[in-house]
């Protein structure tokens, strides 16, 4: 683990003045040489109470920390409560969870959220505002949680205007598309004149009351279909209160979210504003005025009195990656997905005490173990996890992204149209998927092989219809890359592939690296796609991949 992933909270030293400084320099580094977790893990320890000398303190409190480690607790559970250290899968496992107590109203009872005093001292819907911020590409995997299925009716209530404008915002930034976020919430015409009735008949009321909303909005999921926005997130569409209209930020939000899922390359094209407006104006619909009266954000949420941790808070890391949500892949029994590889990423947070002997206040044993028993199931690593022969494939991303094809991405309307449009570029240079391959591209191109569960996913992809025009795709091609590259990129190359909602990572062999494909960049990194809407990134490691 480096240093700067080591999060202490707070530190209590006893002793001389010069054995208290010389512990105090030690205890980092001895802390992040300690053996944690080889993986995305967040640990996150209540507190560690040793004694010893001045050069004994920092090795003894790694080892205990190392033995909490070992018997951390399902954060999930009601068991880790009484536990003395906890254990998230990941960055997302942790935001989740977090999710979940402040829609509970538990956040600020639970110890393992103390270091996040200054979060949870703001009115829930701030806070869940900030959260959901934190790692604004990874938001439609964050939000389809299984773990925080239950609870999203609950945010969609608890979320504001405020708290839904903070998150667009983040949204915009880190996607490219606040111009048309900004067009969607402005208010159209029609809304200002309703406004200005609306101010009226309050004024001729003899006063300023409550606003007495024009006949209130009803939304209307039922009208996009199911299969597209399967999300977790879009299935509580209902939650929102039923007065808005199309332009409140909250409306915004969820139509932001389902062309995301759907149709994200008209998110990142040129009518993008226009066309968010519109699908805006699909998801409510006029209803009788006599609507019961929507909650309110939830008052503001305190910390415990006493806070024994002051730990900083885990960094998002914007370069994880995924793809659209899919159903895994089928696989042959030799091609079988094995566990990601570890990389030391672990990061902990926790409040270590380190006392003389005579003045170590004694401390409790642990009683739970890591195998602790919890309610709720915890979210996989990756939505989707299969190994294919045709890795090379995912590098016809480079070309798609080609700032030469700006104005041709700027035309793609149809559904899934990158993963549609990749397919058929790959379809015309002959390229062929194998089963896993073509399971993982049926599903992302929703070509609904769930109907008729016995079509064969290989022939449903070569039926795939036209798209656009595929001339400025294979000239742009040829030019920047070259058929010799190109041929090299759609060759067999084992690789491991793992994808959420958002994020897609293809891992691939060291040994394996074409210098054909090195030489013109075709296998450098895409990172994020606002017209496919997720992040790419290429990995060159051992991946599990199987010989």
């Amino acid at each position: 683990m480096n240093a700067a992933d080591l999060h202490i909270g707070r530190v209590v030293l006893r002793g001389t003045a010069p054995a208290i400084e010389h512990a105090r320099r030690q205890l980092p580094a001895t802390l992040a040489r300690a053996h944690w977790p080889a993986d995305d893990a967040i640990v996150v320890i209540r507190r560690v109470a040793v004694g010893g000398t001045a050069t004994e303190l920092p090795a003894r409190a790694a080892a205990a920390a190392e033995h909490l480690v070992r018997r951390a607790a399902d954060p999930w559970s009601p068991a880790a409560d009484a536990a003395e250290a906890v254990r998230f899968r990941d960055a997302l496992d942790y935001r989740a969870c977090l999710v979940r107590d402040l829609l509970k109203g538990t956040a600020a009872h639970r110890w393992l959220w103390h270091h996040r005093a200054a979060l949870l001292a703001r009115p829930t819907a701030e806070a869940l505002a900030e959260l959901l911020a934190e790692d604004a590409l990874a938001l439609p995997t964050l939000l389809d949680r299984p773990a925080l299925r239950d609870s999203l009716p609950a945010l969609w209530r608890t979320l504001d205007a405020r708290a839904a404008h903070e998150v667009l915002r983040a949204i915009g930034s880190a996607t490219g598309w606040q111009a048309a976020i900004t067009a969607a919430q402005d208010p159209t015409p029609h809304e200002r004149r309703a406004e200005k009735r609306s101010a009226f008949r309050r004024m001729s009321n003899g006063g300023i009351g409550e606003a007495a909303f024009p006949p209130s909005l009803l939304h209307a999921a039922a009208q996009w279909p199911s299969a597209p926005f399967g999300s977790s997130a879009l299935r509580s569409l209902q939650s929102l209160p039923n007065d808005l209209p199309p332009s409140d930020p909250r409306v915004v939000l969820q139509a932001v979210l389902a062309m995301w899922t759907h149709t994200p390359a008209i998110l990142a094209g040129t009518d993008a504003g226009d066309a968010l407006r519109a699908t805006t104006e699909t998801f409510v619909r006029p209803t009788p005025a006599s609507e019961p009266a929507t909650a309110s954000s939830r008052a503001p949420q305190r910390t415990a009195a006493e806070t024994v941790v002051e730990a900083g808070e885990p960094t998002s890391d914007p370069t994880e990656t995924g793809a659209p949500r899919i159903a895994s892949p089928k696989q042959d029994a030799s091609q079988r997905a094995t566990p990601p590889a570890p990389t030391a990423n672990a990061k902990i947070h926790g409040n270590l005490a380190a006392d003389a002997p005579s003045d170590a206040p004694p401390t409790a044993p642990s009683r739970v173990s890591s195998t602790a028993a919890s309610p709720a199931v915890l979210p996989p690593a990756a939505d989707v996890d299969f190994h294919t022969r045709g890795g090379g494939f995912f590098f016809l991303l480079n070309v798609l992204n080609l700032p030469a094809l700006r104005d041709w991405r700027a035309t793609l309307a149809e559904p899934h149209a990158g993963w549609r449009e990749l397919l058929r570029l790959a379809l015309r240079l002959d390229f062929t998927p194998d089963a896993p391959l073509a399971a993982f591209l049926a599903d992302a191109c929703a070509l609904n092989l769930d109907v008729r569960p016995d079509d064969d996913p290989v022939a449903a992809l070569a039926a795939l219809p036209p798209g656009a025009d595929p001339a400025p795709v294979h000239h742009a091609a040829l030019r920047h890359y070259g058929d010799t590259a190109l041929a090299a990129a759609l060759a067999e190359r084992p690789a491991h592939v793992r994808a959420t909602a958002s994020h897609l990572d293809v891992h691939l062999r060291l040994n394996e690296i074409h210098l054909d494909i090195r030489r013109c960049g075709l296998d450098l990194d895409p990172g994020w796609l606002p017209w496919l809407g997720c992040v790419v990134r290429f990995h060159y490691d051992s991946g599990g991949i199987p010989r």
